[in-house]
Formats: structure tokens, C-alpha cells, sequence
């Protein structure tokens, strides 16, 4: 370019080539020198690094602590208060063991469980939330062989795929990385012996698994069996101060970067799985409150209008906030006000149902949210409202829910028990404000935009919560901030949470409960055992539709249950549609998913069902259950498990609030079908197996 452009002026004004030869010349010097400089520069440049490295080591060595060589843990260099800031124990006392004073973790073993961490989110929006996992195996020549991720709730788990993509040779005194303590719903230590039995030497993880029937667990039995494992969470939680009110910060550089560094990663492992978390420490799902207001704090205009408030980025940020929840909460006043519709705006992946808290059943009857085809949706009101209305919704496929002396901690536990993790309240001031008031809210998502709308009477996002002086308004804690387009998201913790690091030490600190001893009133009758189940990844999960335990009946194999289930409902009928329907169920990789097509192809196209269904289906299921509870399987010892518990009769229940067939209902008025076939299996084939041992057959 330089050449052409000189060449060209060079013709219009007869210039000499001689004099061309001297400008390119000069040129030419020109950017050499400067090159030169440039290089001079960076050779001192990295003779500073090299000297400021060569005082940094010699500082730190010898390292007996994982913050310095001083005695005093909080260095020379880093104020006392910094130090307490961030909320780390400054006292020697804190470490209690030699082990504690040398920091297992490197900054490589810091970033693996940072990419583990990333995998596990990988379905993120794609399935119901559940406690997401990711892997990443790192051979003995510290090269990646695997990275893996569990793909939903009860599919295989990260470390079973990493260990067989990797293969026998690449994971002898290979090291593992995970983001959470192994918990597989394949039942017993299926788990930590395919890890002991693949030669792994060590196993990095991140946090403990929170859930009280696998935490340590695995850690336990690893360690027993001759690997070396190593917790982040068992090395840095307890050093955490959640004692005082203040907010801890993780952002700020630490006295020792290595150690802050890992504080980070900790984090961002509780913050994967902030919904287990909750669901563990509170005994009820993660609920955010989302709200998009203007600069001056309003959510509409006077006359109600509020369409849109926020712009086209935050909404898509709204719709991924939809399909990373179980459901979305709104009240009565919002589904007049705006007839919303509340879906992910996704023709695939996951749909959260959509639920509508309503006192007094005053919901129009032809609004969107009774669209049951696009979305499930949940009405719960109070007992006896409005009967009419309740029927009319019911007979559009909407689900009614009525409770005596209606309260939102009781819609909090109903959808607790509904196994829901994360709850989305996209609700107005009215509703969100006795939310917040009776601590049920534990996350605000505010987006703020650019815009002034005023109004004295225009509302606000949250309604009167009875404080009159600043000094009694509720901190908002942990907060991040984002710039979305013109918009800013502000994401913060209310009191009932406060940080993500306090609901963690909460979460540890629960205790296993999986049995209930129920006492009979009738002194003829025996007091008996309940143990429920329902969700994949509870203590009892194996017994689940929804575990993918592989099946092959009749010659074809399924991943589980649920897959052969909602097949066979399309089984028998001479068309190609349902043929194609069976093989679309049979392809998912989850039962989660099977389940949501076999019943969305039921509701859209019912004539492909087959007529005897209403007969047959419990035949189908019973069929199903001998198969995977076969004898001497994982599956019929965790069933057999539940024989003669405590010395007294154990009664199985299929928990599950919105199925009255199969479970156990929201009044516990269900049939509880699946509960009665499996205590069938398990009476049946425990009788059949101490006859073998009688006969002394194989």
C-alpha cells in the first residue's frame, strides 16, 4: 500500500525514482528503530517481573500457612480490617490440623474446577432445575481426556462419562475434577467404586454435596478405598465469618492471592448450585423476585400501563430467568392488569409451569395463562372460592389448588413439596410485599431503566411493608450489577439469605430425615413406617419413574421407566404418527423429557392414544417396575432396603402433590399406585429370595 500510494503521487509530480528510494529508506529506519525500542522495552519490562518473582518466593518460602510466612496470618502489607472484611478467621486456632496448614490446591487444580463448574451449567434452562454436576479428567501427563456433564436429574452422572470416554489406560493416577461430591441415583456405592476401580489417584472437588444422605459420603469412602481427596469447601467454608452482619466479599484481593482465588471458584460452586442450596438450608425452593422499573422507581404508569418498561435485552434475559425456574408466581391483580403469558418463548426445553395465587378465583376466563397446551398452569386459591369458576378452569386442563386459610408460606411449602427448586415472582407490589415481609423472598432481580415515568400514584415494585424509619429498611446484600443494553440488572440477597455463603453453612448443618414413624390411634392396629419418595436425586430417588435405570423389554431397550410408560401409551395403534411418537419418546435422553412429550402428544393429539390406555396402564407400569427391580440388582436392594424397617410394616409413598393416580396427592387422598406395586415387587421377590437361600439355589 505504501509503495502504491508513493508511486502514484510520485508520477503526477515527475519525482525521481532516486528520491522514492530515499523517503522507502527512511521509512524503513524509521520502524526499525522504533522496533528496537519496543524490544528494549519489554527486556526490562521482564527483568522487573523476573526480580519482583525472585523477592516474592523468597518472602514466601518457607509457606507453613496457606496466607504467609509470618505468624501473623494477616501479613504486613494487608490491613486487620481488610482482612476481616472478607470475612477470613485471622486466628491460628482456626487451624486445627496440620493437614489445614498446607493448602492442597494448586492454581491449575483452581481452573479445572472452574471449567467443571462452567460444564455443569451446560443444561442451564434446557431441563428442571435439579443439582447440576460437571468433570473434567486430567491424565498423569497432566493432559485434559475428558469433560463431561450430567445431562439432567437421574441421566448418567459427569464421572461415569468421563471415566468411560477416557478409557482404563488414561485413568490410571489420573485426577479428577468435579464441582460437587459425587451422589449417584443408581443406589449403594455404585458411584466411588467405578471412581476406586478405574485407578483415579486423586479427586479435586468443590463444595460437599448438600444433600444430607450423600454429604461426605463419597468423600468417606474415596479416602477409605486409597484416593487422595481434596474439598475446597472442607478447606475454606468453616474460615468464612457468616456470624456478623456484614456482607462477605470475595471480590477484593485476598492476602494471599492463591487463597482468594480459591475463595472465588468456591463460589461460583455454590452459585451453580445456589438452588439446591436452598432447597436444603430452608426447606423451601430458591425465590427470586423479578421486577423491571424506570429511574424514579415505578413498575407503571399511573393509568396501569407498563408495557415496556425495560428493553428488548433485559426481556430475553427474563425468558432465560423463566427456563432456569420450576415456575413462575404471579397474583390475581397481574393476570387482569396485563393477561401475561409467562412462557419461555421456546418451542423446546424446559417449561416451567406457570401459577396464578388468587383468593377470591376473580380470573377471567379466556386469558392466556389457561393455554394449558403451551404451558402448564397452577391456580391456588382459598378453600371453596368460587366453585364455578374452579370447574370451568379445571375443564381447560388448568390445575386448582384450594387451602384452607390460604397463605403464601403455605403456596411456599405446597411447591416445596412439589419438588421446585427455583421460583420466579414476576408478581405485582401487592403481592411481592408480603412476600418479602414474611421472608419467602430470599433473591431481588431489579432491572432499572433509563426512563422517568412519575406519578404519586403510580406503583412501585414492592407494596407497604409497614417500615416508617430508614434505618429499618432491609439490606440488600451481595449485590452485582450489569449493564444490559441501556438498561442495569441489580442482583442482590434480602435478609432471609444474606449471601450465598450462609446458606451453605446452613445447608451443611441439616440433618438426614427420610423416615416417618406413624402412630396408630386404634390400639388394634400396628404403627407403621412412611418413606416417600419422588424426585431422582432424594435419598429414595432410585425407586423414581424418573431415574434412568436402562430397560429392555420385549427385545427393545429404554432408558427407564418413564420412557416405556409414555411409549406404550401409542403402542398397538395402526398409524405412522404414533409410531413416529414412540420412536420421539424413546430418543430422549431424559425421563423428565419422555414424560413432558408422552403427556403434551396425549393433550394435542388424544386420538392416537390407545383405547384400552385406562385399563392397561397399570399393567404397563407393574410390567416396567419387575424389570428394573429385578433380583440382585441396585435397584431391588434399595427397595429391599425399605423391608421391616424399625421392626415395624413400611409403607412406600410416591410424593408427588399433582398426581392423585400414581401418587400420593395434594390432600394425601391420592391412590398412591406406584407406592402399592413397588411394596408388591418388594414383598413378592423378598419372599421369592429367602426361598432360594432355604434350597441353597444360586
Amino acid at each position: 500500500m505504501l509503495l502504491r500510494n508513493f508511486t502514484s503521487s510520485s508520477s503526477s509530480s515527475s519525482c525521481s525514482s532516486k528520491h522514492f528510494q530515499q523517503t522507502f529508506l527512511l521509512n524503513v529506519k524509521e520502524r526499525a528503530g522504533r522496533q528496537v525500542v519496543f524490544s528494549e522495552g519489554k527486556k526490562k519490562i521482564k527483568q522487573q517481573q523476573r526480580r519482583r518473582r525472585r523477592v516474592s518466593l523468597s518472602a514466601n518460602v518457607p509457606r507453613k500457612t496457606a496466607f504467609s510466612s509470618s505468624d501473623d496470618p494477616s501479613g504486613p502489607s494487608v490491613s486487620s480490617s481488610l482482612s476481616e472484611k472478607i470475612g477470613i478467621i485471622k486466628s491460628k486456632s482456626s487451624m486445627k490440623s496440620s493437614r489445614d496448614e498446607t493448602f492442597p490446591f494448586q492454581r491449575r487444580d483452581l481452573v479445572m474446577l472452574r471449567r467443571a463448574n462452567l460444564l455443569s451449567t451446560s443444561t442451564h434452562g434446557v431441563v428442571a432445575p435439579f443439582p447440576f454436576s460437571g468433570c473434567v479428567l486430567v491424565s498423569a501427563k497432566n493432559a485434559v481426556v475428558a469433560e463431561t456433564f450430567q445431562y439432567a436429574s437421574g441421566t448418567e452422572p459427569a464421572e461415569l462419562q468421563a471415566i468411560d470416554l477416557a478409557g482404563e489406560e488414561k485413568c490410571k493416577g489420573a485426577t479428577l475434577y468435579l464441582n460437587m461430591e459425587p451422589g449417584c441415583s443408581l443406589g449403594g456405592d455404585y458411584l466411588v467404586n467405578a471412581i476406586v476401580a478405574s485407578k483415579v489417584k486423586r479427586v479435586v472437588i468443590g463444595m460437599k454435596n448438600p444433600l444430607p444422605h450423600l454429604r461426605d459420603k463419597a468423600i468417606q469412602a474415596m479416602i477409605e478405598a486409597g484416593v487422595q481427596v481434596d474439598c475446597l469447601s472442607a478447606f475454606l467454608l468453616d474460615s468464612v465469618n457468616c456470624e456478623e452482619d456484614e456482607e462477605v466479599d470475595t471480590g477484593v484481593e485476598t492476602i494471599d492471592d492463591l487463597r482468594g482465588d480459591a475463595l472465588r471458584t468456591l463460589k461460583g460452586c455454590f452459585d451453580a448450585n445456589e438452588n439446591i442450596l436452598h432447597h436444603v438450608a430452608k426447606n423451601r425452593p430458591l425465590s427470586v423476585l423479578k421486577y423491571a422499573m424506570t429511574f424514579d422507581g415505578k413498575t407503571a404508569s399511573v393509568s396501569g400501563h407498563s408495557a415496556w418498561i425495560s428493553g428488548t435485552q433485559s426481556r430475553k434475559l427474563v425468558y432465560l430467568q423463566r427456563c432456569l425456574c420450576d415456575c413462575v408466581v404471579v397474583g390475581g391483580e397481574t393476570v387482569r392488569a396485563d393477561n401475561p403469558n409467562l412462557t419461555t418463548r421456546k418451542t423446546e426445553g424446559h417449561v416451567p409451569t406457570r401459577v396464578v395465587i388468587s383468593r377470591n378465583m376473580n380470573l377471567p376466563l379466556d386469558y392466556n395463562l389457561w393455554d394449558t397446551k403451551v404451558a402448564p398452569s397452577l391456580v391456588i386459591t382459598e378453600e371453596g372460592k368460587n366453585r364455578s369458576v374452579q370447574a370451568k378452569l379445571r375443564k381447560k386442563g388448568v390445575e386448582v389448588v384450594e387451602f384452607k386459610d390460604l397463605s403464601l408460606s403455605k403456596v411456599a411449602d405446597h411447591l416445596y413439596d412439589r419438588g421446585y427448586m427455583r421460583v420466579l415472582w414476576e408478581c405485582g407490589g401487592t403481592l411481592a410485599a408480603p412476600a418479602v415481609q414474611e421472608g419467602i423472598i430470599n433473591k431481588v432481580m431489579a432491572f432499572v431503566a433509563p426512563k422517568i415515568i412519575g406519578g404519586s400514584a403510580a406503583p412501585s415494585p414492592v407494596g407497604e411493608l409497614g417500615l416508617e424509619k430508614m434505618t429499618d429498611a432491609l439490606d440488600v446484600t451481595d449485590v452485582t450489577y450489569e449493564q444490559v443494553d441501556k438498561d442495569v440488572l441489580a442482583v442482590g440477597f434480602l435478609p432471609s439469605s444474606k449471601s450465598i455463603f450462609h446458606v451453605a453453612k446452613e445447608a451443611y448443618k441439616k440433618e438426614k430425615t427420610n423416615r416417618s414413624v406413624i402412630s396408630s390411634t386404634d390400639s388394634e392396629e400396628e404403627d407403621l413406617v412412611q418413606i416417600k419418595f419422588y424426585k431422582a436425586w432424594n435419598e429414595y430417588g432410585l425407586l423414581s419413574n424418573f431415574s434412568c435405570i436402562p430397560l429392555t423389554i420385549d427385545g427393545k431397550e429404554w432408558r427407564s421407566v418413564e420412557h416405556y410408560y409414555q411409549a406404550m401409551k401409542f403402542s398397538g395403534v395402526t398409524s405412522v404418527e404414533a409410531s413416529y411418537i414412540m420412536d420421539d419418546i424413546a430418543s430422549q435422553q431424559s425421563a423428565e423429557e419422555a414424560a413432558r412429550i408422552g403427556r403434551r402428544y396425549q393433550s394435542l393429539q388424544p386420538n392416537l392414544l390407545r383405547q384400552d390406555w385406562g385399563q392397561v396402564k397399570i399393567d404397563v407400569m407393574r410390567k416396567a417396575l419387575q424389570v428394573k427391580f429385578c433380583v440382585g440388582s441396585s435397584a431391588w436392594h434399595l427397595l429391599q432396603s425399605t423391608c421391616g424397617a424399625e421392626d415395624l410394616p413400611c409403607q412406600l409413598i410416591e410424593y408427588s402433590p399433582r398426581d392423585s393416580f400414581w401418587g400420593y396427592g395434594f390432600d394425601g387422598k391420592g391412590e398412591n399406585w406406584l407406592g402399592y406395586l413397588l411394596m408388591e415387587i418388594r414383598d413378592t421377590t423378598n419372599l421369592r429370595n429367602e426361598n432360594f437361600e432355604e434350597r441353597g439355589d444360586p
